[in-house]
């Protein structure tokens, strides 16, 4: 065994030294997928559509949503691309006011006389084509992904809630400024809305449904980088989706302000300290995503601590694991959205509004929570930087317990403090558009990691439901005799799918990473064969199978997303170069 793990840890490092060779080898590194973004004022469209939601209240049963819980109203959305695969949407929406259904009766209160209610949210819109594919600024079809935070409030009854949810949106091109959207939203609120539920604890959800017309303020085309013409003072190019990284790790101290507590009582009676995770990566310079984890008085304990408490014992909090918060925070760096981005910078400012969930581990509650923070870093060297925030964040009143709110309806809040290391993922910086670079710190020569992630994932499945059915309908017994679903082999059918996929991906770079990933498929039927799972011919049908569901995915996948060029374009000294890759 130990001989068999050396010879596959001497194989990964060739293909690792085979494949780094390759890269050293360019004097100008190229990806043909790079875009230039020019300007944050770029690129930014308006949305106004009409919408139909089917409220879900907690406790009811589903098939009384139809008529109980609908509601028609509009909806009218302001959005953004920073790049061709991301981008942000700002929508308002107003449900049973202007469009009234008197049947609408989980609202409550004479909901339709008073106004019924609006919708304020946000969502991080991510171009599924873009981000598999390649950009294409003629495509039709976009379909997009999204998850949403935001702020319901129902006019009838004067009460509030947040609002996460995730949702689909579909737009079709009529010509260069008009387009037709489709949205499908899933969303999640508290309780304290007036809908007929009558659980403080519970959460209430709607699925909502949207249509309209979008216009694009200006022809919102991105630019290939690397067809090097003159652009703006702020243009940059940004090469990859899996570029500009971060991973940080810290220090936080919360201070917990339960609704209607005396702020001055704040410090000892809500303080808790602990530590905080997170993993982001920046888009383009002004703008970035950020999840973080926030672990408070679990590692590091506070007995004292009592407006988050569930009994009369202050430290029982402490002992059940404390509590936790989840979320995700839109980056938005303050110089260079108003400057010019500067790679040499050693201070950034940057505010944030964060959504997510809180829990705490006594009570065993989970909240929804909003906030608005703001952070600062500083860069020591290419990788390494400090960073600080602070933030304030709301959530519901049954998060702290029975102290002090005693109300689902009331709001607690707290101030979240964080300290810690940044460290960068790479060479976290963009480049201006036709400046020669020297090797790695120009435009990069890279796979598109997502579309062979989702391309390999989809192979091996179509694989492994296409192996089920054929052992269902043929039924072979097995050389050991153990059933009759020898035909065909579904580990060799799943390991060339994977292996194909490999070659598609990597055959361009380095030859002996798809050998190698056929070597190990033919290793696998081999394994199958000699073990007497599976006759000689089970094998080579799951080999044949495998090979034509990669080829099948990969061929939708182009279909779908489009194909990535196979030409590439760099200088060197006062030459441009054009390589066609066969």
């Amino acid at each position: 065994m130990s001989k068999r793990i050396r010879y596959i840890v001497f194989i990964i490092l060739w293909i690792a030294s085979c494949n780094l060779s390759v890269v050293a080898q360019n004097e100008i590194l190229n990806d043909s997928s790079a875009v230039v973004t020019n300007s944050v004022w770029d690129n930014w469209y308006v949305q106004a559509g009409a919408d139909m939601s089917l409220l879900m209240a907690y406790g009811k049963d589903v098939k009384d949503v139809f008529p109980n819980g609908k509601s028609f109203g509009i909806n009218v959305g302001l959005g953004k691309w920073f790049t061709p695969d991301f981008g942000l949407r700002g929508n308002i929406k107003w449900e049973n006011g202007i469009l009234k259904n008197d049947y609408a009766t989980w609202l409550g209160k004479a909901n339709p006389d008073n106004g019924g209610y609006l919708v304020f949210s946000a969502d991080v819109m991510f171009n599924m084509h873009n981000l598999i594919g390649e950009y294409s600024p003629e495509r039709k079809w976009n379909l997009s992904v999204y998850p949403r935070m935001g702020a319901l409030i129902n006019l009838g009854t004067h009460d509030g809630s947040p609002v996460l949810g995730i949702g689909i949106n579909n737009t079709y091109r009529l010509n260069d400024r008009w387009r037709l959207y489709g949205d499908v939203t899933c969303q999640v609120i508290s309780s304290a809305l007036g809908f007929r539920s009558g659980q403080g604890s519970g959460s209430n959800g709607f699925l909502d449904f949207t249509v309209g017309v979008q216009l694009d303020l200006g022809k919102n085309k991105f630019q290939k980088a690397t067809a090097l013409p003159s652009f703006k003072e702020k243009a940059v190019v940004t090469n990859s989706f899996w570029d500009n990284w971060f991973v940080q790790a810290g220090l936080g101290m919360s201070l917990l302000n339960p609704y209607g507590a005396n702020f001055s009582h704040v410090f000892p009676n809500g303080s808790s300290f602990g530590v905080n995770l997170g993993f982001g990566k920046w888009f383009t310079p002004e703008i970035g995503l950020r999840g973080s984890f926030n672990w408070q008085n679990g590692l590091i304990g506070n007995n004292r601590m009592s407006w988050i408490d569930a009994d009369d014992n202050p430290g029982s909090n402490h002992k059940a694991g404390g509590w936790g918060a989840a979320y995700m925070d839109v980056f938005l760096n303050l110089h260079n959205f108003f400057g010019v981005y500067d790679s040499n910078r050693k201070w950034n400012a940057i505010i944030f509004p964060r959504a997510g969930l809180d829990s705490n581990f006594d009570l065993g509650d989970v909240s929804p929570l909003l906030g608005l923070g703001i952070e600062n870093t500083y860069k020591l060297n290419d990788r390494l930087s400090l960073y600080a925030d602070v933030a304030y964040q709301v959530t519901t009143g049954s998060f702290m317990g029975k102290y002090i709110t005693g109300a689902s309806s009331n709001s607690n809040g707290w101030f979240d403090l964080n300290v810690g290391v940044q460290y960068d993922l790479g060479l976290n910086t963009w480049y201006k558009p036709g400046i020669k670079k020297s090797r790695n710190d120009g435009f990069k020569e890279g796979h598109n990691w997502p579309r062979f992630i989702v391309n390999t994932g989809a192979s091996v499945v179509v694989a492994f439901g296409a192996k089920t059915a054929l052992k269902a309908m043929i039924k072979v017994e097995r050389p050991d005799h153990s059933d009759n679903k020898s035909f065909p082999s579904g580990h060799a059918s799943m390991a060339f799918a994977a292996a194909r996929s490999i070659d598609k991906e990597f055959r361009k770079n380095c030859i002996w990473i798809p050998i190698a990933g056929y070597a190990a498929a033919t290793a696998v039927g081999i394994e199958r064969v000699a073990n007497k799972h599976h006759h000689w011919y089970d094998v080579v049908a799951g080999a044949g199978l495998g090979f034509g569901a990669a080829e099948l995915t990969w061929w939708l996948s182009d279909l779908c997303f489009g194909k990535g060029s196979n030409v590439a374009v760099g200088s060197s000294g006062n030459t441009v170069d054009v390589v066609y890759n066969f």
